[in-house]
Parts: C-alpha cells; sequence; structure tokens
C-alpha cells in the first residue's frame, strides 16, 4: 500500500504540474473540472491502480488551494502488439477531449503513440523508460541514464567490466559504452539477456565471466531479471570479496 501510494504520488505530481502548465495563463477562464486520459497495457494492473489512486487523492483534497480543480479521468487499454489496438485507444482518449494522457509505451508501440502526440498536439506523460531522441509533446519521468552511466564509469575508473543489458534501451547505451571505451581505452565484454529463459544461462554467463577473471558487472535490465541474475550470483558464491 505505501508503494502504492508513493507511485501515485508521483503520477499526481506529474499530471498536476502538467495541466497547471497547460492552463497557467488562463486564470479567467480557469475550467472547474479538467479531463484527463490514461494508457495501459493490459498487464499493467498496478501502475493502471496507482493511477486511479493518484487521481483519487488528488479530488479528495478538501484544500482548494492544492485542488483548483476536479479530475475526471477516462482509461483505455491497449494491445501493445496490435497496432489497431494502438491506434484506437489513443483515437478513442482524442475524441474526449483530453488536456493530456498519462500511460506507458513499449519497443512496439512507442512510434505510433509518439507520432500521435506530435501530430495532433497532444502532451504524454509517461514513466516508460525515455526514448533517445527529444519527442515533442512527451514529458518523460523517469531521467535518461545515458550520460549517468558514463559519469559514474568514469568516475569509479572502471576501465574492464562486463554490460548485461535487456532492452533496446540497454543497446543504445551499449552504443555509447563502446564510443566512450574506445575513446578511453576500456575493455567492455557485453551480453544482451533480454531473451534468456533458462535461469541456468544466467549460471553459465557468471562461470564463463570468473573464467575470464572478470570481477566487474555493470547490469542494466528490468527488476525481475536483475533479481535472478543476482539470485544466481548467490548461489555460486560470487557476492563476496576475494
Amino acid at each position: 500500500m505505501a508503494r502504492q501510494k508513493k507511485m501515485g504520488q508521483n503520477v499526481l505530481r506529474a499530471v498536476f504540474l502538467l495541466v497547471l502548465g497547460l492552463l497557467g495563463h488562463s486564470h479567467g477562464g480557469f475550467p472547474n473540472t479538467i479531463s484527463i486520459g490514461g494508457l495501459f497495457m493490459r498487464n499493467t494492473v498496478q501502475e493502471h491502480s496507482a493511477f486511479r489512486f493518484a487521481v483519487q487523492l488528488y479530488n479528495t483534497n478538501q484544500n482548494t488551494t492544492e485542488k483548483p480543480f476536479h479530475l475526471n479521468y477516462h482509461v483505455d487499454h491497449l494491445d501493445s502488439s496490435n497496432s489497431f489496438s494502438v491506434t484506437n485507444a489513443f483515437c478513442s482518449q482524442f475524441s474526449r477531449g483530453v488536456y493530456a494522457i498519462f500511460g506507458f509505451y513499449d519497443q512496439m508501440s512507442m512510434n505510433t503513440l509518439t507520432s500521435f502526440c506530435g501530430a495532433l498536439h497532444t502532451s504524454f506523460v509517461t514513466p516508460s523508460f525515455p526514448t533517445d531522441a527529444d519527442v515533442q509533446f512527451v514529458i518523460q519521468m523517469r531521467p535518461a541514464l545515458k550520460g549517468a552511466i558514463l559519469s559514474l564509469l568514469g568516475h569509479y575508473k572502471w576501465e574492464k567490466f562486463v554490460y548485461l543489458y535487456d532492452t533496446e534501451r540497454g543497446f543504445s547505451i551499449l552504443q555509447a559504452i563502446m564510443e566512450a571505451a574506445v575513446q578511453n581505452n576500456w575493455q567492455v565484454t557485453a551480453r544482451s539477456v533480454g531473451n534468456i529463459k533458462d535461469v541456468q544461462e544466467f549460471r553459465r554467463i557468471i562461470e564463463e565471466m570468473d573464467r575470464r577473471q572478470e570481477k566487474r558487472y555493470l547490469i542494466d535490465c528490468e527488476v525481475e531479471r536483475i533479481n535472478t541474475i543476482l539470485e544466481q550470483v548467490v548461489i555460486l558464491g560470487k557476492h563476496s570479496r576475494g
């Protein structure tokens, strides 16, 4: 519940600031009710719940200074593997005249959603991992990681390490790492683990890297996969120094 409340408050803050930005210069005609949208993948149950909780938290606030208007929300669920489903969900939101849409995208739906936002001038607030390019009308709640990762590698003087990644975003970061490796004479071993289903395969990778005297790992994966990798590290006894 505490995690959901924190997520809900982050969602609320993002949407609230966006709507204020959209309407902040229209004090005279400020509406009493604002319509916002929500686009969610069918498997993002927790995120959808956090969104509903954030709106409810805002609407039940009795402080009129903090709540100058009431929020109405309209949610559509989409199947990212079906381009018609993505298009239909976005058009459904746009037809309702929402001021902004909060939602998620993945690799399959990203281009369609960001294209619609640019063409129809509809703001899209998302906690999804940021795209490489700046997309007009898309507001990222997560910061880009590329610069931060390169700064950390330079700060800690990692010159030899293994990079494990599992998404297209990870591949983009890998390209930046390899460019820096050429400039700084780093030795980088990269492995894509996105398609690995067998847990034992992670163990084999760790054992192979151990034989090659690799001691440092940069793991850029989704949380569940990180947990699986770290479990294998502990099982193999590679989590202690020496």
